[in-house]
């Protein structure tokens, strides 16, 4: 694929969703629910990110990668998407896309610098990108309670989600700053939109 060129799937192609968010905000909480309670229907997928990082590390479970083998995988096409945050490799298997292919909704945790490729790929019709927000006190406690983050760590964070903004008419907003089970049912329902209404402008 031409990097650049948008590609429009064929009607029968299923949906790519992707999420997004700044750090802390609750990505991985939420799409660890949504997963469990999505579990009986096959609509569904949530594929496994490949990650730098042992594993067994504190964090999302996901398919450790050695870092010295990362970039030749990505240029030998394992990866649908990769990207680099925080010294770490992120890559989104390349199998995934046969799960589009095949009608399903596979929601991925993503870098937003990922989403122009990931229209190139798979068409903008076929994309719906999930926005995940919360106030800085909720990140803020979320950071620190992890445990990943030193103090300057969490307000260099901090200091970058002030600044994440996102917006399109393929971009779903949905806000976690209220209890967890709110969260929950916003995320869920974000994912069951209607495509052709969650790309309507």
């Amino acid at each position: 694929m031409t990097k650049g060129h948008t590609y429009s799937g064929p009607s029968g192609y299923g949906h790519l969703v992707l999420v997004v968010g700044p750090s802390g905000v609750g990505k991985d909480t939420l799409m660890d629910a949504a997963r469990d309670r999505l579990a009986d229907d096959r609509q569904f997928c949530f594929p496994r990110r490949c990650i730098t990082r042992p594993a067994g590390s504190v964090g999302e479970t996901h398919i450790p990668v050695r870092p010295e083998d990362f970039g030749q995988m990505a240029r030998q096409g394992a990866f649908l998407l990769s990207w680099m945050a925080h010294d770490l490799g992120y890559g989104i298997p390349r199998h995934v896309l046969n799960e589009v292919e095949a009608g399903k909704t596979v929601i991925v945790n993503v870098s937003r610098s990922v989403i122009a490729d990931a229209c190139a790929l798979v068409g903008k019709d076929n994309v719906r990108v999930i926005s995940i927000r919360a106030s800085s006190d909720a990140l803020r406690k979320r950071l620190e309670a992890r445990g990943r983050e030193d103090a300057l760590d969490i307000e260099r964070r901090l200091a970058r989600a002030s600044a994440y903004q996102i917006d399109g008419d393929h971009v779903v907003h949905v806000d976690n700053d209220a209890d967890l089970e709110t969260g929950i049912a916003r995320f869920i329902a974000a994912l069951e939109i209607p495509q052709s209404i969650a790309n309507r402008a």
